[in-house]
C-alpha cells in the first residue's frame, strides 16, 4: 500500500462537500414519525438496491466547474514502460515549421486597410489586409487590354477561316489572322500566370481600383505578428505578419550521451513545464538526431506534442520524461496520482458524466524516478488523473465520511 502524506490546502472546499452531504436537520411531529414509519415499510423491498447504489457511488466524487478550477485537475493518458527504465532530459518548446507561415505582398505595395488584430483566429484564404499596388494595377491593365485584343483578333481569325472556305480570301490573310489571334492568346495566357505569381486570381472579380490586392492568410492559425501600419509601404520581401497553428508543437530533448542507447522513435514523452506550472503534455518520440554535440556531450531529439488549448509556447523550459519500449512494459502514472481510500491504493479516472471522477483500485508494482508501475486495474493510455488526485482522495473522504454520519 502506497503512503503519501500530504496537507490537503483547500479545507474550505472539503468542508463545502462535507456539510453539503449531511442531510438537514427536520422538526418531525408524531405524524411525521407515522408518515415516515410507513414509508420506510414501503420501501422496504428496496433497501437492497439503495445500499448497491449507495457503494456505486460512494467510489466517485462529483464537482461542478467552479470546484474543477479549485483544485487544478489534470487528466492525461497513462504511459507505458517501466519505472526504472526512464530517461529525464531538459526540453525547449519551438513552433512546427509547417504549421508557422510568414505573410507580405509578392509585388510592392502600400497599406490601405489591416482587417485583423494580435491574437485572432483566422483560416486559410481570410483577408488578413489590403494593399495597392501600382505595378498589380499595370498587370490588371494589360490584362484587360489583351482580353479585348483576343476577342477582336479571335472575331478575325474565324472571319477569314470561312472567307478562305468560300475561296474569297487568300490563305495568306487567314495565317496572318490565325497568328494575330494566336499571339493575342498566349500574352494574355501570360498576365495571368503574372497575376498567380502575385497571389491574385485572374477570375476575380471586377474591384473598385485595379490596384487594391488582398493579402490572404495560407493557413488556419493564429495572428502572432503584426509590424506594419496604414500608409506603410512593403516590398516583395517583407513580411509583417505571422500566422501560428498552436494547436501541435515540438518538444526539442537534450538527451545525454549516457542515456542515448535507452531511446528509440515512438518512445513516451511526458513534458512537464519548470516548477510553478500546473501541467504536463504526453507525446511521442518522433526524431533522434544521429549528430553529438561535442560541447554538451548531449544528442537532440524531437517529440510532437498535442496542445488542443494552445498554452505551450516556443522558448518554453521544462524536463521531459522518456518511457522506454520494452517487452514486459506496464502503465506508467506519477507518484501523485495513486492514492490511498479505506486502505486500498487507487487512480482517479474520468466518469461518464462532466466533472465526476471515480476512484479505481489497482494494484502498484516498482516505483522509481517519480513514477510507479500499475500492475492491474489501469491500462496503458487510459486517462487518469494525473494532478490532483490527493484533492479529490480528501474529497471522497469527507463525502464518505458525511454519507455514514447520515446513516
Amino acid at each position: 500500500m502506497l503512503q503519501i502524506t500530504r496537507t490537503f490546502p483547500l479545507t474550505l472546499f472539503v468542508a463545502t462537500l462535507l456539510f453539503s452531504g449531511v442531510p438537514a436537520a427536520q422538526e418531525v411531529d408524531n405524524e411525521g414519525h407515522a408518515e415516515a414509519s410507513h414509508q420506510g415499510e414501503s420501501k422496504h423491498g428496496n433497501e437492497k438496491t439503495d445500499q448497491q447504489e449507495h457503494r456505486e457511488e460512494e467510489g466517485a466524487v462529483h464537482l461542478t466547474e467552479v470546484q474543477q478550477n479549485l483544485l487544478d485537475i489534470n487528466v492525461s493518458p497513462a504511459s507505458s514502460g517501466r519505472a526504472n527504465e526512464t530517461v529525464r532530459a531538459p526540453v525547449e518548446i519551438m513552433f512546427v515549421p509547417d504549421l508557422v507561415a510568414k505573410v507580405g505582398p509578392l509585388l510592392e505595395a502600400k497599406v490601405s486597410e489591416i482587417l485583423v488584430d494580435l491574437g485572432d483566429s483566422v483560416s486559410k484564404g481570410d483577408t488578413i489586409a489590403t494593399l495597392n499596388s501600382v505595378a498589380l494595377a499595370k498587370v490588371r491593365a494589360r490584362m484587360q487590354s489583351l482580353t479585348a485584343r483576343k476577342a477582336a483578333a479571335e472575331a478575325e481569325y474565324k472571319r477569314e477561316r470561312s472567307l478562305q472556305n468560300q475561296g474569297i480570301s487568300s490563305e495568306e490573310e487567314f495565317l496572318s489572322a490565325k497568328a494575330r489571334f494566336l499571339t493575342m492568346d498566349a500574352e494574355l495566357n501570360a498576365a495571368r500566370e503574372e497575376l498567380k505569381a502575385y497571389g491574385v486570381s485572374s477570375a476575380q472579380p471586377d474591384t473598385a481600383s485595379l490596384a487594391s490586392y488582398a493579402l490572404k492568410s495560407p493557413i488556419n492559425g493564429v495572428l502572432e505578428k503584426m509590424d506594419v501600419m496604414i500608409g506603410q509601404t512593403l516590398s516583395s520581401s517583407d513580411t509583417p505578419f505571422m500566422v501560428v497553428n498552436n494547436r501541435k508543437v515540438w518538444a526539442m530533448i537534450r538527451v545525454s550521451e549516457s542515456a542515448i542507447g535507452q531511446l528509440a522513435l515512438g518512445d513516451t514523452v511526458r513534458i512537464q513545464l519548470q516548477p510553478g506550472a500546473s501541467r504536463a503534455y504526453n507525446g511521442q518520440i518522433s526524431w533522434i538526431s544521429t549528430q553529438l554535440d561535442e560541447t554538451s556531450r548531449t544528442v537532440l531529439a524531437r517529440a510532437e506534442i498535442d496542445t488542443p488549448e494552445g498554452y505551450l509556447r516556443p522558448g518554453m523550459f521544462g524536463t521531459a520524461v522518456i518511457s522506454a519500449q520494452t517487452n514486459g512494459a506496464l502503465p506508467l502514472v506519477p507518484r501523485d496520482a495513486v492514492q490511498t481510500v479505506e486502505g486500498r491504493d487507487v487512480v482517479f479516472v474520468p466518469g461518464e458524466e462532466q466533472g465526476e471522477y471515480k476512484a479505481t483500485p489497482v494494484r502498484i508494482g516498482a516505483e522509481a524516478n517519480g513514477w510507479i508501475e500499475i500492475r492491474s486495474g489501469l491500462r496503458s493510455g487510459q486517462p487518469v488523473v494525473a494532478k490532483g488526485a490527493f484533492d479529490l482522495m480528501s474529497a471522497l473522504t469527507a463525502k464518505n465520511r458525511s454519507a455514514s454520519h447520515g446513516h
